[in-house]
């Protein structure tokens, strides 16, 4: 019989890699789908700021957070007109897309550059980015998860 907190460590980093890659496969899932099945546009890469100005200017801006935009967070910011009728006509939407955790923006999306996005015309702020591979950035999540999971389950059956 193992200590517990032999215990609780290898359950916390049981779970905790659980958590890590229900998450990253969540992500992957909801990616494919917009990719296969999502309602292209053609969005621009905008600098950060314009994303602090939506949030600014969101109808509920009066929230305790409305203002609060992650400064930290390199990935890009997108602007595209969704839901549009015969008349090109829809509601702008400025947003990041889904899956980027990369550490620098990538120069693939460069400021002010056009980029084919697939969108949910339900939830416009779920967006997909074309022709930009995520293949690193999942690898790393996944093997991140594995390894604490792993790692949670070894702990455990070593200490019970």
């Amino acid at each position: 019989m193992g200590t517990p907190l032999g215990v609780f460590t290898g359950a916390f980093f049981t779970l905790f890699g659980l958590a890590v890659l229900g998450w990253c496969l969540s992500e992957i899932r909801i990616r494919r789908a917009l990719l296969r099945g999502g309602t292209r546009a053609t969005a621009r890469v905008l600098p950060g700021r314009a994303l602090s100005a939506a949030v600014a200017g969101a109808p509920d801006a009066g929230a305790p957070d409305a203002g609060f935009v992650d400064h930290a967070d390199t990935s890009p910011v997108l602007g595209f007109q969704a839901g549009g009728g015969a008349e090109g006509e829809g509601a702008e939407v400025v947003v990041r897309p889904r899956g980027w955790t990369s550490i620098r923006r990538t120069p693939a999306l460069p400021l002010d550059a056009l980029v084919p996005v697939s969108y949910d015309p339900a939830r416009p702020e779920r967006v997909v980015v074309h022709g930009v591979s995520q293949a690193f950035s999942d690898a790393f999540w996944l093997l991140l998860g594995l390894a604490f999971a792993a790692a949670g389950v070894a702990l455990l059956l070593h200490t019970l």
